[in-house]
């Protein structure tokens, strides 16, 4: 596919996604990983459980574009547009696992805003422990997936592929 050809969705989508992205993985990460006041850190887990898993239709909706709008699998392409392809389905692959893993390790219901709430989807302690190591392993994965493609994007806009104006509005 030429990135020329995404359409103002898969824009919106991916510009959408981004941002609660890098919002959940740093801020999960700097409340996880430093000392922290306790009322700070119960309220980026509350804000960060709601937004993705609001996010989660989202998501769905943007693997369906990616795969739908503009993607001809006729088309000829070099073994580094074939990876390009690859490491962008990987991408998705590792998301679906940190957002799946992040609903499947609560131990508590899943609160939306304050306005909802889901019964969690396991009590077993065991269950919940595993899919919490999932969860963490996959956010690492994917934040090193996310380091790669701004690299990757910081490399091409260097060599005067113009990927962040392809992405514009």
């Amino acid at each position: 596919m030429n990135t020329a050809d995404y359409s103002t969705c898969q824009k919106l989508l991916h510009w959408v996604s981004a941002v609660i992205i890098v919002w959940a993985l740093l801020s999960g990460s700097v409340v996880t990983i430093f000392a922290v006041p306790a009322s700070v850190k119960a309220w980026v887990f509350f804000f960060n459980v709601s937004l993705t898993t609001l996010y989660i239709p989202v998501f769905v909706v943007r693997v369906y574009c990616s795969f739908t709008h503009g993607l001809d699998f006729s088309v000829r392409r070099s073994p580094r547009e074939y990876l390009a392809l690859w490491v962008h389905k990987a991408m998705y692959v590792v998301l679906a696992m940190v957002l799946a893993t992040g609903v499947l390790m609560m131990d508590r219901p899943i609160n939306l805003f304050n306005l909802v709430s889901f019964a969690p989807f396991h009590s077993d302690p065991a269950s919940i422990v595993w899919y919490s190591r999932v969860h963490v392993l996959s956010c690492v994965a994917l934040l090193l997936m996310l380091v790669m493609h701004i690299g990757a994007v910081v490399m091409h806009e260097r060599r005067g592929k113009r990927v962040m104006v392809r992405m514009s509005f």
